[in-house]
């Protein structure tokens, strides 16, 4: 292997998950249905921003933002949805907050909704059916809309999503590519799309749609990350990537998922010293961030070597050191760091002993970690 490292060993060796396929928590996306009333109008921009902002918190780890964000946005979307009766993204906001929050945020919500008066509208009945207990129950909601609306796009949007989440990829992209048809500002369909097709590995097709959703909504820092680690971990696009990964650490310089992202830009690049630094530094701000130890040990065993004797004598003991970082490390998160701890690591700790003799009993400094000397 050599120090550029090919996109899909980068993903293996690094081990991350990339476009998971979790519920989204985005902040709703820009106001292009038709809403006048500058009350609602001010009141969707501040809960807007307020949900951005949890969105963004939570993506960085903190689990507390999105219910903080809920019930700092709840009032203002029940304004929203007063003084904007047809406008559906608001709806549709209120609605996810509202059952978010649960207690007495869910239940004004659905006696707001319970008392709609019947206008026979598209919006309406979607509305209710969104309400529905059952996906069953809602599909067939749907299924009803759509026959006597058949272009109504948020209908197929909710389709999809339930198709998406029972499995059914292949149905879920057909439905998303009707809604965007009937109504090409419907971002939320052009993200569920890039996410699903990310699921299918259609990594290229995911890649489009998700430049196109950043570009109508690029407060969505959620979707920012999904599509930067699509970039490193499946695309090898690491120059696609480190523009947009450089914004997002702009706005949260401590959070230690991006600096895992940094490292792998640098590794990609073939700067393997930046990226061993990076990995270093996470360790040293979070000493059980395992991952880092166990990329940290990859690199230094594998790829800064490159299969040169002299070289793995001079980067080993630095390998040896977080190789035993990582075994010392809390319990493996997934099967792959389960492999590693059991099969993998222990493995090449025994080729480092042969190599290099036993290993000193004396603990693993964060100092053994870093970039070794010589030239």
């Amino acid at each position: 292997m050599t120090a550029a490292v090919r996109p899909a060993a980068l993903a293996v060796a690094l081990g991350l998950a990339a476009c998971a396929a979790a519920p989204s928590t985005a902040a709703p996306a820009p106001a292009s249905e038709p809403c006048r009333d500058e009350r609602a109008l001010l009141a969707w921009r501040r809960a807007g921003k307020a949900l951005a902002d949890a969105a963004a918190a939570v993506a960085a780890g903190d689990a507390t933002a999105l219910a903080q964000g809920d019930a700092a946005a709840v009032l203002d979307l029940a304004v929203v949805v007063a003084g904007c009766p047809d406008f559906v993204r608001g709806h549709v906001a209120y609605q996810d907050v509202a059952l978010r929050l649960g207690g007495m945020a869910a239940a004004r919500m659905r006696a707001a909704y319970e008392g709609f008066r019947d206008d026979g509208s598209p919006r309406e009945a979607y509305c209710k059916a969104r309400l529905l207990p059952t996906a069953y129950a809602q599909s067939a909601a749907f299924d009803a809309l759509l026959a006597r609306a058949p272009r109504f796009a948020w209908a197929r949007l909710s389709q999809a999503r339930i198709a998406r989440g029972q499995g059914r990829l292949l149905a879920a992209l057909d439905g998303l590519a009707a809604a965007l048809r009937d109504d090409p500002e419907l971002h939320e369909a052009r993200r569920e799309r890039a996410e699903a097709l990310a699921e299918l590995g259609r990594d290229t097709e995911a890649a489009a749609d998700y430049r196109l959703y950043l570009a109508a909504v690029p407060e969505d820092r959620p979707a920012a990350r999904d599509f930067v680690r699509l970039l490193l971990y499946r695309l090898g696009r690491a120059a696609e990537a480190a523009p947009l990964l450089e914004q997002l650490q702009a706005e949260a310089p401590a959070d230690l998922e991006l600096r895992m992202d940094r490292a792998a830009v640098h590794w990609h690049n073939g700067d393997l010293e930046r990226s061993a630094a990076a990995y270093v530094s996470v360790l040293e701000a979070a000493p059980a961030a395992s991952r880092a130890a166990l990329n940290l040990g990859l690199l230094y065993y594998e790829v800064a070597p490159a299969g040169d004797a002299a070289a793995e004598r001079r980067f080993w003991p630095a390998a040896r050191a977080a190789f035993r970082w990582f075994l010392d490390g809390p319990a493996p998160a997934g099967g792959f760091e389960q492999y590693e701890r059991t099969l993998g690591v222990p493995f090449r700790l025994a080729r480092i002993a042969q190599r290099l003799g036993a290993e000193s009993p004396a603990g693993v400094r964060l100092a053994d970690l870093r970039w070794p000397a010589g030239s």
